[in-house]
């Protein structure tokens, strides 16, 4: 289950949050042409929460929600066309569920959210405009339970709520002309060279830094106090965020850059502490039990730091220990993460032997268990036996989406493309924005003799990656494939108009670029 392997050149010090500055000038260029949004949505409500009321208002006119849409998409891309966007949909999908679960509350009402992991070790999350919100694998790892987690998911949501990012920008309109326009060139540049990005960015951007800077503290105080609301109305346990963030306080002393990520992009100050702690003074000790999807996700990730093979020599060894010494926090998170460390050394039976005993620990089985049963057979080239097993899990758990790729995964190795085609053409009906179900109907399709059908699926992949002119490509080409075929013909260009009515949209939205 290679799905956390780090891609050729990553690891190499470079960290992804850093090209979040880009980003940030990216939203700079946009916010500058960007139409006034409508009045009187429920986001922009003067709603009161904990005594605090939605900032937002003199701002909101900097930014119109399809743009601050646009720009929070850019962003993801960004990551995945650098290969840094985790794409398990197990991971995904929680962190979606319990964005969901924090988003119910009254303090997120009328907004959307939409979360996606980093592949990273460091410490860090942060929020885009529209909704985005990364977390880096490594937050997750160092999160002691699922209500730390969910304490800082529920701060970033809090930058959202308070719209932080318009009224940053709404700053940084009003910054020299000198810092912005090289704010411009930066995002311009960054596009063929982005060494020249680099020094463009740090020829202009003190003034910008320093408005950040200085704006954070606020920022970082309201996005606090709607968090502790969202925590405390979704059922959490609202000191989590003290206790996480005195930690990270306390690990400032031993990361070589003096702080942990988080910690520099997000300072946690004296005051802030004091005031998290004053408010937290009169609540009462809620537990929460963390589910059983954290658990595993967090012992899988950490399984995966190192995935070479004296790390994971070392990792295994680690494990074994805590299971002879019974050292463990947590029994069936310890059985499962040796059981992906003995899969991801190819050591089938011990996999298989560990899995059986975090069965065991947690007393009923669950779609993470059965998906990882069913990788270890098919790296076993047990292929016949991991068909059974994957069917029978989809009968069990038909919810699963990990499940569902799997499951195609499967079929197309296997190469029985005509079944992989049509189980696929159902499922991209289901998860209609699932690139890689899309991907993979491609590969079906053409595996079965079927290169129209398969260029029009490869198009809706890449159209979902934000690769539009590779879609616009594969459906001209499908276009002339199709010949006389009136029916097929109309619909290849009805699709091919609206993605290149939506190209058109987006390069007008960055100035013609």
């Amino acid at each position: 289950m290679r799905y956390f392997d780090r891609p050729p050149g990553a690891g190499t010090g470079k960290r992804p949050f850093m090209r979040s500055g880009l980003a940030g000038l990216l939203a700079l260029i946009l916010v500058l042409s960007s139409p006034a949004p409508a009045v009187g949505q429920d986001m922009r409500s003067g709603t009161v929460f904990d005594g605090l009321p939605r900032i937002g208002e003199a701002a909101a006119d900097e930014l119109s929600p399809q743009t601050e849409r646009d720009i929070g998409e850019a962003v993801r891309r960004d990551f995945r066309q650098q290969g840094l966007l985790v794409e398990d949909p197990e991971l995904v999908d929680y962190l979606n569920q319990l964005g969901d679960r924090l988003g119910a509350t009254g303090p997120a009402a009328g907004y959307s959210f939409e979360f996606f992991a980093v592949r990273d070790n460091t410490l860090n999350a942060f929020a885009v405009p529209g909704g985005f919100i990364g977390v880096h694998t490594g937050l997750i790892i160092a999160a002691n339970n699922e209500s730390e987690l969910a304490s800082v998911l529920a701060h970033e949501m809090g930058h959202v709520t308070q719209r932080h990012i318009a009224r940053m920008l709404a700053q940084g309109r009003q910054s020299s002309v000198v810092s912005l326009a090289t704010a411009v060139l930066a995002v311009l540049a960054a596009r063929s060279n982005p060494q020249a990005a680099s020094g463009l960015v740090a020829l202009g951007g003190g003034i910008v830094q320093d408005q950040m800077l200085a704006f954070s503290r606020d920022a970082e105080r309201e996005a606090d106090r709607v968090g502790l609301d969202i925590l405390r109305q979704s059922g959490f346990d609202a000191n989590a965020m003290v206790a996480f963030f005195g930690r990270l306080q306390n690990a400032t002393r031993i990361y070589e850059s003096g702080a942990p990520t988080y910690m520099r992009t997000h300072p946690v100050t004296t005051e802030r502490m004091a005031d998290i702690q004053n408010r937290l003074s009169v609540e009462r000790y809620r537990q929460h039990v963390d589910s059983v999807e954290f658990t595993l996700l967090r012992a899988g990730l950490e399984a995966r730091v190192n995935v070479g093979v004296d790390g994971l020599a070392r990792a295994r060894a680690s494990i074994e220990l805590r299971l002879r010494d019974r050292s463990f926090v947590n029994e069936a998170a310890a059985h499962y993460r040796l059981a992906v460390v003995a899969n991801e050394q190819g050591d089938h039976d011990v996999a298989r032997e560990a899995l059986a005993a975090t069965r065991t620990s947690l007393g009923a089985s669950h779609a993470m268990l059965e998906r990882l049963a069913i990788d270890i057979d098919m790296r076993d080239a047990r292929h016949e036996a991991a068909l059974a097993a994957s069917t029978e899990a989809l009968a069990a758990f038909p919810s699963s989406r990990a499940l569902v790729q799997q499951h195609g995964a499967l079929l197309l190795r296997m190469a029985r493309f005509e079944e992989a085609a049509n189980y696929l053409e159902s499922q991209v009906r289901r998860y209609r924005a699932d690139s890689a179900l899309w991907r993979m109907l491609s590969e079906a399709r053409f595996g079965a003799g079927q290169p129209i059908a398969g260029r029009r699926a490869a198009a809706e992949h890449y159209a979902l990656d934000g690769g539009l002119l590779a879609a616009i490509e594969q459906l001209r080409i499908a276009q002339r494939e199709a010949g006389r075929s009136f029916y097929v013909g109309s619909q290849i260009d009805a699709r091919l108009r609206e993605l290149q009515a939506r190209y058109t949209r987006e390069q007008a939205s960055i100035g013609g670029q």
